[in-house]
């Protein structure tokens, strides 16, 4: 189950971010052009040249000059997009510092009233909040975004599939799956209305409802979806890209639950592989694959290879989640266990950008 996005303390260089105007209209063009830009590296998973792209347009964005609408739409897109990259490289708190600034900025400016990416902030600070392990703001974030859109253009917005999706994603990590199944079905729905079945944001809606699934038990559909969304996945973008480890992610725990032992181990160590090259070898992400991949060589008699995978499980998520984590909690509860590694169910993967 994974979140769909709209577009520690902020380093001192970054400074405080004012919604001003750009200089001038060449200066908006600049900035609408590096924004493009960020967002392809981002897409192609370059992470690194997506930040100094929009660490680039941030500064222009936010140069002191004549205030306007426009000025401070791409002001909140430069700061939006430049936290889902914290975000995507595990830079939790620097992403919630910097779009807590840019929502009361953009809350308290007059240029910035009827703001279209005001939902994208909200939405945006929301999933942090949710990898963080802060449910209860997500969720408060979450029906704020709702009551925005619908505001905007209706109950039949069709970014409200996104939201349904979210909250889907925060009853999946409550471990309330009842609950997560209606919204994650409204979304699924909405998006095959508006996109066509085979757009790869669809494949995400079902593949974030086959984790539902899953966690209720009703594996075969579960599995057939998750398949249909890892094939439009692998023909769209490619079978090095994120989403397609967190789908080989998910089918892996559905093996596993099968009593598919050496499957899940194979499609376990194929996502964490795909995640490490995406996105590092030290990104928070990676534990709950590291934990999973642990409880499977852990049943397959390994018991020596189980242990350093969920010690390094801990050591990506301290520091960058909240202390009360349910898969920190998980993780260290393994970890402690020097006679070897107690049972428990392997945890569908949450994350997706």
């Amino acid at each position: 189950m994974t979140e769909r996005t709209g577009c520690t303390d902020t380093e001192q260089k970054e400074g405080p971010v004012r919604l001003h105007a750009s200089a001038d209209a060449e200066d908006e063009a600049l900035v609408g052009a590096l924004l493009v830009e960020g967002g392809l590296h981002r897409a192609r998973g370059d992470l690194e040249q997506a930040e100094h792209v929009l660490r680039q347009a941030l500064a222009l964005a936010g140069r002191p000059a004549q205030s306007g609408g426009q000025a401070a739409r791409l002001l909140a897109r430069a700061q939006c997009g430049l936290a889902a990259v914290y975000r995507l490289r595990g830079r939790y708190r620097r992403a919630q510092a910097l779009l807590r600034t840019a929502l009361e900025r953009a809350e308290g400016d007059p240029a910035s009233d009827g703001l279209p990416e005001l939902a994208d902030l909200l939405n945006e600070l929301a999933v942090t909040c949710k990898y963080t392990g802060e449910f209860d703001e997500a969720e408060r974030l979450y029906r704020r975004v709702w009551a925005v859109l619908v505001e905007a253009g209706g109950p039949a917005h069709p970014e409200l599939a996104t939201v349904w999706h979210n909250l889907a994603g925060l009853a999946h990590a409550r471990g309330d799956f009842a609950a997560a199944e209606p919204p994650a079905r409204r979304s699924v729905a909405l998006s095959e209305r508006t996109l066509g079945p085979d757009h790869p944001a669809v494949a995400a809606d079902r593949a974030a409802l086959a984790a539902i699934l899953d966690g209720l038990g009703r594996r075969e559909e579960a599995e057939r979806l998750l398949r249909e969304a890892l094939a439009v996945f692998g023909r769209v973008l490619g079978p090095g890209h994120h989403e397609t480890a967190v789908t080989c992610h998910n089918l892996a725990c559905l093996a596993y639950r099968r009593g598919r032992l050496a499957e899940a181990e194979q499609l376990f160590r194929r996502a964490l592989a795909v995640k490490e090259t995406v996105l590092g070898p030290d990104h928070p992400e990676l534990a709950v694959t590291l934990h999973n991949l642990a409880l499977v060589v852990e049943d397959r008699g390994r018991r020596s290879e189980a242990l350093p995978l969920v010690r390094r499980a801990v050591a990506v998520l301290e520091g960058a989640v909240s202390p009360g984590h349910p898969l920190l909690s998980a993780c260290r509860a393994r970890a402690s266990r020097t006679g070897g590694i107690p049972d428990s169910p392997p945890i569908a993967d949450q994350d997706r950008p």
